[in-house]
């Protein structure tokens, strides 16, 4: 699981769906900030894979960015993979 201070690529696709891409793999952030979101943190597909999964063709890029600076120091890493139970 990446840390705090890992830098990650965020790809913002819509309502509480953030896609991080980074040297550690490719991670879900459930941005608390809109509707449904509840700040974790989850290991999930690549990037264009997790947009066939969620449904949609394209994501907005929002950077290169430490999790800690772009989704606090309260964000919850969990093991369970996007998208399983």
């Amino acid at each position: 699981m990446p840390t705090l201070d890992d830098c990650f690529e965020f790809t913002y696709c819509w309502g509480h769906h953030f896609h991080l891409s980074g040297e550690s793999g490719n991670f879900y952030w459930s941005d608390p900030d809109y509707p449904g979101g509840d700040n974790t943190i989850r290991p999930c597909a690549s990037y264009d894979q997790f947009l066939d999964q969620i449904g949609i063709p394209f994501g907005r890029d929002k950077g290169f960015h430490a999790i800690r600076d772009y989704c606090g120091n309260d964000v919850e890493f969990v093991e369970t993979p996007f998208g399983t139970s």
